[in-house]
């Protein structure tokens, strides 16, 4: 999920957990209706051709929403561990509300590194990009602002 505010990503979890829940009702579903195509083949009520066919429909069904389930789950986890960095950096912030000096500890507790790229000149004049990466939360997009 690309960066977006607090209460669109609540949302869009939101959504994939009803999503997971809606897959996961209808892979249970998919397990009764086989298993009474099952016993209607046993008991002769269906043909072998006919059996094979929704036999092969309702098993794809399955596997196309088990593989989704797996997406979904995969995506929250992200999600999740996403939003433990963020209030693992915002308990951080909270403790450095009122910084005085900036030492060696306070910069190695905030940045995990930082990237300078090479000098470029645009419109004659040099500019050089740096790329600060924060620790638990990465790099923060900062927009350029255009000179007026």
């Amino acid at each position: 999920m690309p960066c977006c505010s607090p209460i669109q990503t609540k949302r869009k979890i939101n959504a994939l957990s009803n999503e997971n829940d809606v897959c996961e009702r209808r892979i249970q579903s998919l397990d009764n209706i086989i298993r009474n195509l099952y016993e209607d083949k046993v008991n002769g009520a269906l043909s072998d051709e006919r059996f094979r066919k929704l036999i092969a429909e309702y098993e794809d069904e399955q596997n196309k929403l088990n593989n989704r389930v797996q997406e979904i789950q995969e995506i929250l986890r992200i999600e999740h561990e996403r939003s433990e960095n963020v209030n693992t950096f915002m308990k951080l912030i909270r403790k450095y509300t009122e910084i005085s000096e900036l030492t060696p500890e306070i910069v190695r507790e905030f940045i995990s590194r930082i990237i300078v790229h090479e000098k470029k000149k645009v419109d004659g004049k040099t500019q050089q990009a740096i790329e600060i990466i924060y620790n638990c939360v990465g790099a923060i997009p900062i927009l350029e602002q255009e000179a007026n």
